[in-house]
């Protein structure tokens, strides 16, 4: 089931439609033949279009299925096979030489002569043709004409307006949980704070499969509130296979500890004992037996220094009672909280009207999901993909699929239906994710190229495989089967287990994955005699033989996971494995890949990021059809082999992170680039056989460019120029050495006039090699011109002392009319900045490590005094880092001009010769302001729409904060001069953090401190901010913790604010006081009271 009849029989005739009409068929003398084929396959896929939905909504599998999906595999390699043959007759001038094409050996058959080629082809092809005949013969019969369709029937889901519309949204977090989640959630992590008899105590969340249970534990586990109280928080997926080793292990590693590569239960519950430190909360979910408490965790957690939770989710309740848990029961959502969960997830912005419109037929839809909250949530999906229309409702209400035999126990039919409201390609592309393995993120950018690689893409007109793959992405996300990860989101999740469970139940006939830790397999290892995919997770040392050779033959992927100590690949594998797309072994040890590898001529994808390897063999040059060569962050890999540039139909090629000294200059000639990262620029020693800018001119597909080293260019003349796609943009140079600190580091050591002036000599001597750096940076960069589809733009280490004439003119805006974010790193010697301002859709700057930039003024904003501009029109986040001499910011302006209308977020941070911040930013509605390492500024004030969050972190010099009357959240860290704060009306939230240097300021400046007091401006904001101030959080030595102690000197202001905590510096010492619930918790008094 994982290939979808449907969609690969049309993949293939489409592939053979093309294929007939090029002159690669008739060189081959094939082309009626082919033809023959083609009118074969457009009968078939009439009838495997009617049946396809049939056979998705039951549990039979027909024979006739399962032999045309074995034709069909092989109709894709024959083809493959045609198309590569075909090229290389049209490209040499005369046959080539037997000799030659033993290098090029395919999976099908030998290559002996052209002539004896052309006929084996040809036969292969009819014989094919006369299989599926008989096939044919074998299948139902269609439907009479004019008969109705099926309801539920889909228009083409490119098309719709809704699916389009909420791409741009579909990746940001949505609530996920009802109000019922948001009510438990409000009660039980106050129970779970709340101090018991007991060193560890036991909660159980108690419910049927897919109502919630999980999302509530992860609502707990992440909350601020538990983070805060329990600096050791471990997550461990449960599971029937996992050993009691691996499970240790698991939170041993949480916990923040190396385990090692022990097995022994004994040193590992030692370990378990002594890694549990601190405060923990370790959360067991879907936990199946009550022993594992008794016979693992009871005795080491009981014997710890430090108490603790465990909050277990189970669908038992005798798992509960057997661990003598406290339990929280979920039960299934009433109607109107499913109706309002179904209605959030739909309708993110619609008005209230078409909620109204919809609410009938909607409140019947989530009925039928029965209080399942995860049903609601595909369910969701699908409606989110039909738009507004009641027509399009009704017609997911009345789907044959609710009442369809369930394949799989437990299962709500809504998921069901999420499946088969699929259209064919994405129900592939859903199934390829489900191999990953589940406490495994996905990466974005490698599952894209995945699904290209095994052809799940259909090509569109006027528009890369690349980014109908990434449509493909947003709609599953937008459906909620893949859920994008909150921390990263170019990182997703299969949503739940039951899809997971779902999904590999329906490629179980075509796939295998391997547990090397659980020792467990999915998929029969001896009965699946044609297994196409195969996911190998937790695997050790080398990789041999984990299948059949036989079973290898038919594999068209095979991917490593979790599996860093794996160092060796077996070359019997590759040479077994002819017909792999896709090939990962990624972030494994391995040192070298086998010559075979060059044997896999079907392969797409090939992945070695983050592997030990020093070099690749040059068979890589024999992958004709590879699209993606991924080499990231190999940092052993120093050189690249020179048949690369063979590889012509290469997409992607990603080599940063590595260490190579050049890249061939060959790889210029790969024209259907659209991603290049890492691109290393010129060679060492002036060997003229590595790739210089010049080189790039063909490359007119690229989306994404990251070149480095442009410091070896020896001409930059029109290499960006015929870039008109390109999207993403970073220039690098090298970084410059700091000569003259090491310099002046060496002179401290030396003695003697004569060494004094012979340093003197070599400083001089540096600064010209300086001056002649940039001035052949300049002329280089100068002459590069990007092109104005640049959306990114990343300028790093240049070392030039004017940016280049792109950046600098008055036409800036119109040079780069799409770039939002941009990004100057390392700009070292440039002494001003670029007229910034003028940039009209820029939504994020950031400058770091300006050394020679001591002010910046108006040039900065990019307008005059007559100009009526708006400057940074739509510039939403600012950050300054690291402007060791920047001493004046200036951000003045006519009263008729605006300015950053949209800046929500400015970073400044370690600029410690910043003397105030600038005037002109009282206008701006920012959120959060973030100052840190500001030595030399003295008050922070008159920032009115200031509102969600200010940080300051070491500002030495810090004296006032005032006139932030909109500001809620306030943070201030080892500020040690600070005296006054004042006009903080909305503030909330205050947390303070002194640390032992803070605190022996207080002393010498006899401010209280000899009392063990705050100081005076907190108690004054405090009690100014009686009515308002809702949180106090404190970290500090532990003689001003014990003054806040109830009945200490103190204690008459902590008493005032409705929840407080105090941590120590070290952390081990608290005391937690919540007020409205009467909540006074401490493990500090006891040890004072015993001193």
């Amino acid at each position: 089931m994982a290939v979808v009849l449907d969609s690969y029989v049309k993949r293939c005739a489409a592939a053979l439609e093309e294929f007939a009409g090029q002159e690669a068929c008739g060189a081959l003398g094939i082309r009626d033949n082919v033809r023959g084929l083609l009118g074969t396959l457009a009968r078939i896929d009439a009838v495997v279009s009617h049946e396809e939905r049939r056979r998705v909504l039951s549990s039979r599998v027909d024979a006739w299925v399962v032999l045309l999906k074995d034709v069909m595999y092989e109709v894709d390699d024959v083809l493959d096979v045609c198309a590569a043959e075909g090229a290389k007759i049209l490209a040499d001038d005369h046959p080539p030489a037997p000799k030659v094409r033993c290098a090029f050996m395919f999976s099908c058959f030998r290559y002996s002569g052209p002539q004896k080629f052309h006929h084996e082809i040809g036969f292969t092809i009819r014989d094919i043709d006369i299989r599926l005949r008989e096939i044919e013969d074998e299948m139902p019969p269609l439907p009479a004409a004019g008969a109705s369709p099926r309801p539920g029937a889909r228009r083409d889901w490119f098309n719709s307006e809704m699916s389009r519309s909420c791409h741009d949204d579909v990746v940001k977090p949505r609530s996920a949980v009802g109000t019922q989640v948001q009510k438990s959630l409000g009660g039980l992590v106050p129970r779970l704070l709340r101090e018991g008899k007991k060193k560890v105590d036991v909660f159980a969340i108690v419910g049927a499969v897919g109502i919630g249970k999980t999302t509530l534990a992860r609502e707990i586990f992440t909350d601020e509130r538990m983070t805060e109280n329990f600096p050791i928080c471990v997550w461990v997926k449960m599971s029937k296979d996992l050993s009691e080793a691996a499970f240790l292990k698991k939170i041993i590693a949480g916990a923040g500890v190396n385990a090692g590569d022990t097995e022994n239960k004994e040193e590992l519950l030692g370990l378990l004992s002594s890694a549990l430190s601190k405060r923990f909360l370790i959360v067991l979910d879907d936990l199946d037996s009550p022993g594992i408490w008794d016979d693992l965790l009871k005795d080491p957690l009981g014997d710890g220094v430090a108490r603790g939770r465990i909050l277990v989710t189970t669908r038992d309740e005798e798992v509960a009672a057997g661990l003598k848990a406290v339990v929280h029961r979920v039960d299934k959502m009433d109607a109107e909280n499913s109706w309002a969960l179904l209605r959030e997830q739909v309708f993110l912005e619609s008005a209230s009207e078409e909620i109204q419109a919809l609410q009938d037929v909607g409140m019947k839809i989530a009925e039928k999901c029965e209080g399942h909250p995860l049903a609601i949530k595909v369910i969701a999906g699908v409606l989110r993909s039909r738009g507004t229309s009641k027509d399009e409702w009704q017609m997911v209400l009345k789907s044959d699929a609710w009442s369809m035999r369930p394949l799989l126990q437990q299962v709500p039919q809504a998921l069901y239906l999420s499946y088969v409201d699929l259209p064919s390609e994405l129900k592939e592309c859903f199934l390829h994710s489900s191999l990953y393995p589940e406490d495994c993120p996905i990466r974005r950018f490698d599952l894209v190229r995945h699904w290209i690689a095994e052809g799940l893409v259909k090509p569109r007109e006027n528009k890369e495989l690349e980014e109908s793959a990434e449509e493909y992405y947003l709609e599953l996300i937008g459906r909620n089967l893949l859920q994008p990860d909150p921390d990263n989101l170019d990182q997703c999740w299969m949503t739940h287990d039951l899809l997971r469970s779902l999904a590999r139940f329906l490629i179980t006939d075509e796939s295998i994955l391997i547990d090397g830790q659980e020792r467990s397999s999915m998929g029969s290892l001896s009965s699946l005699s044609k297994p196409r995919h195969l996911a190998l997770c937790n695997m050790e040392n080398s990789l041999e033989d984990p299948i059949s050779v036989k079973q290898q033959m038919s594999l068209r992927s095979l991917m490593l996971f979790n599996s860093p100590n794996v160092r060796v690949i077996d070359n019997l594998l590759l040479e077994s494995a002819t017909c792999l797309r896709v090939l990962d072994l990624s972030n494994t040890a391995i040192e070298a890949l086998p010559k075979s590898v060059g044997t896999l001529r079907h392969l797409r994808y090939l992945n070695l990021d983050g592997t030990q390897l020093s070099d690749l063999p040059s068979s890589v040059g024999f992958l004709v059809n590879l699209q993606t060569l991924s080499l990231e962050g190999c940092q052993r890999l120093q050189k690249l082999p020179w048949s690369i540039s063979e590889l012509q139909e290469l997409r992607c090629l990603c080599l940063e992170g590595t260490s190579l000294r050049y890249v061939p200059k060959g790889v210029g000639e790969l024209k259907h680039l659209n991603h290049l990262s890492g691109l290393i620029i010129g060679q060492d020693n002036n060997d003229p056989e590595g790739c210089d800018l010049i080189h790039l001119r063909a490359m007119s597909e690229l989306r994404y460019l990251q070149i480095e080293r442009l410091d070896r260019a020896t001409s930059g003349a029109s290499a960006l120029a015929n870039k008109p796609f390109l999207k993403v943009l970073h220039l690098s140079e090298q970084a410059a050495l700091i000569e003259e600190e090491e310099n002046e580091e060496e002179q401290e050591n030396q003695e003697g006039a004569e060494k004094e002036e012979k340093d003197k000599h070599e400083v001089k001597s540096a600064q010209w090699i300086r001056d002649d750096s940039a001035k052949v940076s300049e002329k280089i960069w100068n002459e590069l011109t990007p092109p104005n589809s640049v959306e990114k733009l990343v300028i790093k280490n240049y070392q030039g002392r004017k940016f280049p004439n792109w950046m600098a003119g008055p036409k800036l805006n119109t040079s780069f009319p799409a770039l939002a974010f941009l990004d100057l790193d390392n700009c070292m010697s440039c002494t001003t900045l670029p007229a910034l301002g003028r940039l009209k859709q820029l939504k994020s700057l950031e400058i770091s490590n300006a050394d020679s930039i001591v002010a910046i003024g108006s040039e900065f904003l990019g307008t005059t005094v007559i100009s009526q501009a708006i400057s940074f029109p739509k510039l939403e986040v600012l950050k300054l880092r690291n402007m060791k001499n920047l001493e004046d910011w200036s951000l003045s302006v006519e009263e008729s001009q605006t300015l950053l209308p949209c800046l929500k977020s400015l970073h400044i941070q370690f600029c410690p010769k910043l003397k105030a911040l600038p005037e002109g930013l009282k206008d701006a509605a920012l959120c959060d302001l973030h100052v840190e390492g500001a030595h030399c500024l003295t008050e922070i004030k008159d920032l009115p729409k200031l509102s969600d969050e200010l940080y300051l972190k070491d500002n030495r010099a810090l004296l006032r904060i005032s006139n932030l009357p909109a500001l809620k959240s306030l943070t201030i860290d080892d500020c040690a001069k600070l005296k006054h704060v004042s006009g903080l009306d909305m503030l909330q939230h205050l947390r303070l953090v002194f640390p032992p240097s803070t605190e022996t300021y207080y002393f010498e400046e006899l401010v209280i401190f000899w009392n063990i007091a705050f100081p005076r401006w907190l108690e004054l904001l405090i009690r100014l901010q009686a009515n308002g101030l809702r949180r106090f959080e404190l970290q500090c030595a532990l003689p001003l913790l014990r003054s806040c102690l109830e009945g200490g000197k103190n204690w008459h202001v902590v008493q005032q604010i409705p929840e407080v905590r105090i941590t120590s510096t070290d952390g081990k010492k608290y005391i937690r006081y919540n007020k409205a619930r009467r909540i006074y918790e401490t493990n500090a008094q006891c040890e004072e009271k015993s001193t």
